[in-house]
């Protein structure tokens, strides 16, 4: 059973909508989310099937990229622990294999200047500028540096570098349209870097090898011209002195001073450059004792690159989890903006809040008898066969159509027959001035909600359950239930109250509950408004109340006739009918003001889009 929301219960503090939404149970978020998604099901699946097309013609139209990789690994002989030279050597080697000069030798290397992939062409207002800006003199038309300088951006782009964890290894990988060329490239920059960085260190070998050949011999020149003056001197002295004491009477050790000093001098310049001989000779040979112990730098091929199996991009699962995902978020958010700009009913929940009025049943959406319905109507249940004729000797006998309304008697378990009980106990519950409603009105606020229908089964409902009932077609523009149940109606009721014909002659029964029908005719022109202000229509409801149990009126709809609340004072209930999702909110506030009566049981949300068994 559906539940029913009273009116009391908008005013009573202990209720669930009277409880502020930080106090509300969580139960009932997560009902009213599951009706959103029931709600806007179509609309989120529309949109999630619209992203995953596009992510499928994404993969279709896409040109698969390969990516190859390989290893490099840098052998640092540096001290063990010494964690940031060995970041600094290897992030050096990263900068190295990312550096222009790399690049530039693997593009002449295997020509790809010439390459389509490399090869970027301008698109037609960028060769337009550049046409004219050479035109005018403003640039120089671009030769073969040109091209290899695009290619070279090209080839960065493609070409990425990174240190694997904090070891030595460095990864290299490279993407291409075609595997093969993708395993050459990077299998050629491998080359080109081991080669590059071994001419780097022979040249600097060499350059070492002459500064230190150039160094001694400077130095052992400097030694052997200092012992050369330091001899040369002496002998001059010598020569000098022999020659003084063959001349002259002076002794040998009243040489002068300034000689002393000289020679000095001399011995300390030889005896200096002599040391500085030794000592770099010395330096020589610890350096060559102790070549292996220094910080040595060397980088090879750890793995070649081989000719990928499969394409890295685009990636199937993640462009389609995407897709679907993207799809389902942008479905919700289109349904939230929906639900804030149709402003319909939905919920009971809020019919009670926005309308201040009790929602007294939730109809579920019945298209036809057919399907799952049908045949559960079938299993054990007679077809209604062809009407006999009346006693009188005419057929007004109502016969079996394809209408929702005979699920109340043939699927007593279903929701739709639920929702109608919902409203007979409504209005059995409701009183006036201690009398139970007899007549009751049903209207809506546009037509086509499906008010004529409600009426038909309700009436259907109370008359299966043995009481009286009479059924009334009042709707004076539409009368869709004279033209579903009594087709071929010659009087009708605007002969009742002019007196033209009886009620008997006019009234159709169904022959299995008893329901009476007060039916309209399609040949007479009527005015609406007329009719229903009219104190007729009043007369002849105080002449049914006696013989029926309950008079059921299907009343025109409120918005597009001026008088269908004008006969809202003559009936003792109201129900007011709205479609679920479509009717605008605002709509039925202001057909609600319009009616002005007292005695509305409750609004009834029809055509609600959930399982009707």
């Amino acid at each position: 059973m559906l539940q029913i929301t009273r009116a009391d219960d908008l005013v009573n503090p202990d209720s669930p909508e009277g409880m502020p939404p930080e106090f509300r149970l969580p139960i009932e978020s997560l009902t009213e989310v599951v009706a959103f998604i029931r709600r806007r099901l179509s609309t989120i699946l529309l949109t999630c099937l619209i992203t995953l097309g596009i992510g499928i013609l994404y993969l279709i139209s896409a040109v698969p990229t390969f990516t190859a990789s390989a290893e490099l690994i840098v052998d640092s002989k540096a001290a063990p622990g010494d964690a940031v030279s060995v970041s600094t050597i290897v992030d050096s080697q990263i900068a190295v294999l990312k550096s222009e000069n790399i690049a530039r030798a693997v593009v002449q290397r295997l020509g790809l200047a010439e390459d389509p992939e490399f090869a970027q062409k301008d698109s037609v207002v960028r060769g337009a500028i550049r046409s004219t800006s050479r035109l005018l003199g403003w640039s120089r038309p671009e030769g073969e540096s040109g091209a290899i300088h695009r290619a070279m951006e090209s080839f960065e782009r493609k070409f990425s570098v990174e240190r694997a964890g904090v070891t030595y290894i460095i990864k290299i990988s490279f993407e291409s349209i075609d595997p093969e060329r993708a395993a050459q490239i990077l299998n050629t920059v491998a080359e080109t870097y081991v080669a590059a960085e071994l001419n780097a260190k022979y040249a600097s070998s060499l350059r070492g090898e002459e500064w230190v050949k150039d160094r001694l011999n400077e130095l052992r020149s400097r030694a052997s011209a200092a012992q050369k003056a330091l001899a040369d001197y002496k002998n001059r002295k010598d020569i000098a002195e022999s020659a003084g004491t063959d001349n002259s009477s002076t002794p040998a050790s009243q040489s002068t001073p300034r000689t002393q000093t000289e020679l000095r001098e001399l011995e300390d310049a030889a005896q200096s450059a002599a040391a500085t001989y030794d000592n770099f000779l010395r330096v020589l040979r610890y350096m060559d004792a102790q070549q292996q112990s220094l910080p040595v730098l060397e980088a090879h091929v750890l793995s070649r690159a081989l000719p990928p199996m499969r394409a890295s991009s685009p990636k199937l699962r993640i462009v389609l989890g995407i897709s679907s995902i993207g799809g389902v978020l942008l479905g919700i958010a289109i349904a939230m903006l929906r639900d804030r700009s149709d402003r319909g009913v939905r919920t009971c929940e809020q019919v009670c809040k926005e309308l201040q009025m009790p929602c007294i049943a939730v109809v579920p959406t019945v298209k036809s008898l057919g399907g799952k319905l049908g045949a559960l109507i079938a299993h054990g249940t007679r077809r209604q066969q062809p009407a006999p004729p009346s006693s009188d000797g005419s057929s007004r006998n109502i016969g079996r159509t394809d209408s929702p309304i005979w699920i109340v008697t043939d699927a007593k378990r279903s929701r739709f027959t639920d929702a109608f009980l919902e409203i007979k106990l409504a209005l059995d519950s409701t009183d006036r001035n201690g009398k139970r409603s007899k007549v009751i009105g049903i209207t809506s606020t546009y037509p086509e909600e499906g008010k004529s229908t409600v009426a038909a089964a309700l009436a259907l409902l109370m008359a299966h359950s043995g009481a009286r009932v009479i059924l009334l077609d009042c709707d004076l523009q539409k009368h869709s239930l004279s033209a579903e149940l009594a087709p071929g109606a010659e009087c009708d009721l605007l002969d009742v109250m002019s007196g033209a014909a009886s009620l008997r002659e006019t009234t159709w029964i169904e022959p299995t509950t008893q329901l009476a029908l007060l039916p309209l005719s399609n040949n007479k022109r009527i005015y609406p408004s007329e009719v229903l202000v009219s104190g007729a229509l009043d007369k002849l409801f105080q002449t049914l109340r006696e013989p029926y149990d309950y008079v059921i009126v299907d009343l025109p709809a409120v918005a597009p006739f001026a008088g269908a609340q004008a006969r809202a004072c003559a009936l003792d209930s109201l129900i007011f009918v709205i479609e679920a999702s479509r009717t605008n909110i605002d709509a039925v506030k202001r057909g609600l003001d319009v009616t002005r009566h007292e005695n509305v049981v409750g609004i009834v949300l029809n055509k609600a889009k959930f399982s009707v068994v």
